[in-house]
This record gives structure tokens, C-alpha cells and sequence, in this order.
């Protein structure tokens, strides 16, 4: 194997800070591999990026690129064959309350708790705070996205997206240095999604947290991410990191336009070297 030629370039012109981001999440040269019955398979291969404080990271890909592997990897789950992750300097060698993941799956909440309970749990269950306190952070997490109403509901009471702003919640309320969003929208409808996306990018306005999301969606990639990491098919890797992209929306022309180029970057294959000399 060998390693693509990354081609780093900025989407849009934006004024840039003189302080320096600080870098938060740190991954350097990771080859992430499982077994399978009768295979060693080779998720991703000598992955470098750096996530900074208050980004909306996404790591964007076609389905089988690693995408959801190096999330669990960043969250303490899977150890690199290869490489190391940092965060905050330090070698991510086990789960930790530093790191929250919210999933795909609407199953991912306690059936016998309540909302507010659900988002209590790891609170108490951490030890971070309990009672009283635990309760207040839980609810006021809740009315960040808008759930305050149902606090006393079950999850089967609930929508598949009401299911999802439940998780958000949770995660937040740990209030981690990174948040891990594993395609969290995928199996909701259209519209459903778009309102999620929203809500989001409402919530990252409030609270400026740092979140690494993937997606196979990149007009989710575009409306969601001031950074994307674009990873190739299988084994996954780096093709290219687009940087300074706009909050939220853009005109219909420039979405397309950076669709278009993404599409491009992505399977551009060989003519990644061409492009690297004049993008």
C-alpha cells in the first residue's frame, strides 16, 4: 500500500485569527484493522488530521472508508495498529467522559428511564455530579434542544428524532472535550434530518462545543462542517482536508460548486497528483 497525496486547500477566504487554534484531537499516521473470520481486514491506513477546539470536524467518505472505525478509535474503543491519537496531548488508550458518542441507532437510550433520567445517568453513574445538580445540568441540556416538555416521557413514547436530541442531550450535559457523532441523522427522513441539522448547528452556536461527525452525505458535510476530511474507499485515506468553509448555508451556486470539487477530490483517483499542483 501506499499513502495518498493530501491536498489541503480552503473552500472559502475568510479572515483567519493570529492566535493559533489549539489543537484538541491529534491523530497521527493510524492504521486502524479487525479480524474477520477469515480475514484481516485493514480499516484505514496511515490517517493523519488534527481536530481544534469549537470545530465541526467531519470525516466524509464513501460507505467502507474506516470512517465510523477511526471514530471509535478516537473514543477509546479500538487500539491503532499503527500511529497514535492525542487528545489534549495525551495517548487515548480507553474510553473516557472526555469523549461522548451519539449513534445512528435509536435504540441507544435506557427503555426504563425517562428522558431526564437517560441524560442523569452517566452524570450520576461518572460520579461527575449527582442529585439535585445532576437534575438541573439534565434538564437544562434538555431545553437546549428543546425537550423540556417531555423530560417525564420514555423513550418509546418518543420520535426517532426527539430519540436522537435525547442522545445529543446527554452527551452534552457530560459537557466532553470532543463530541462523536457516528452518522446520527442517517436513518431519519428528509425532513426529519434537515430540522436535526439545524438544531445542531443552533446548539453549536450557543455553546461553541468541539464535534467530529461522520457522513456519506456531502451536502450534510458542506451545511455542517467549517473542516472536512475527505478519506477514500477502502482502506481509508486521507484524500484531502478542505478548511475555512462557512457556518451553516450557502447559496445554491457555491454549494454545488463545492459539491462538484469535493465529488472531484474524492474519486479523482491518479489525478490527485495534477491537482495538488494547482489547487
Amino acid at each position: 500500500m501506499r499513502t495518498t497525496r493530501v491536498v489541503r486547500m480552503n473552500a472559502v477566504s475568510i479572515p483567519q485569527s493570529q492566535a493559533a487554534p489549539q489543537v484538541l484531537v491529534d491523530v497521527r499516521g493510524v492504521t486502524l484493522q479487525y479480524k474477520t473470520t477469515n480475514h484481516l481486514v485493514t480499516a484505514t491506513y496511515r490517517v493523519d488530521f488534527q481536530v481544534c477546539r469549537s470545530d465541526r470536524y467531519i470525516l466524509l467518505g464513501p460507505s467502507g472508508c474506516g470512517k465510523s472505525t477511526l471514530l471509535k478509535a478516537i473514543g477509546g474503543f479500538l487500539t491503532p495498529t499503527e500511529g497514535e491519537i492525542r487528545l489534549k496531548e495525551r495517548v487515548v488508550t480507553k474510553p473516557g467522559s472526555d469523549r461522548m458518542m451519539v449513534f445512528q441507532e435509536f435504540d441507544q437510550l435506557l427503555p426504563w428511564k425517562t428522558v431526564k433520567g437517560n441524560v442523569m445517568f452517566p452524570l450520576v453513574s461518572s460520579g461527575k455530579v449527582r442529585g439535585a445538580e445532576a437534575e438541573a445540568k439534565a434538564m437544562h441540556y434538555l431545553d437546549k434542544v428543546g425537550l423540556t416538555k417531555f423530560a417525564d416521557h420514555h423513550p418509546h413514547m418518543l420520535s426517532g428524532g426527539m430519540k436522537q436530541r435525547v442522545a445529543i442531550a446527554r452527551g452534552m450535559a457530560m459537557e466532553p472535550d470532543v463530541l462523536l457523532m457516528d452518522e446520527p441523522y442517517a436513518a431519519l427522513d428528509a425532513l426529519t434530518r434537515r430540522k436535526m441539522q439545524d438544531e445542531l448547528l443552533q446548539l453549536w452556536d450557543d455553546t461553541r462545543f468541539t464535534v467530529i461527525f461522520v457522513t456519506h452525505s456531502i451536502p450534510e458535510a458542506i451545511k455542517l462542517g467549517n473542516r472536512i476530511l475527505l478519506l477514500s474507499p477502502h482502506p481509508g485515506q486521507v484524500r484531502a482536508e478542505l478548511e475555512g468553509l462557512p457556518r451553516g448555508h450557502h447559496d445554491r451556486a457555491a454549494a454545488e460548486a463545492l459539491e462538484a470539487r469535493i465529488n472531484e477530490l474524492l474519486f479523482a483517483g491518479e489525478s490527485l497528483h495534477q491537482e495538488s499542483q494547482h489547487g
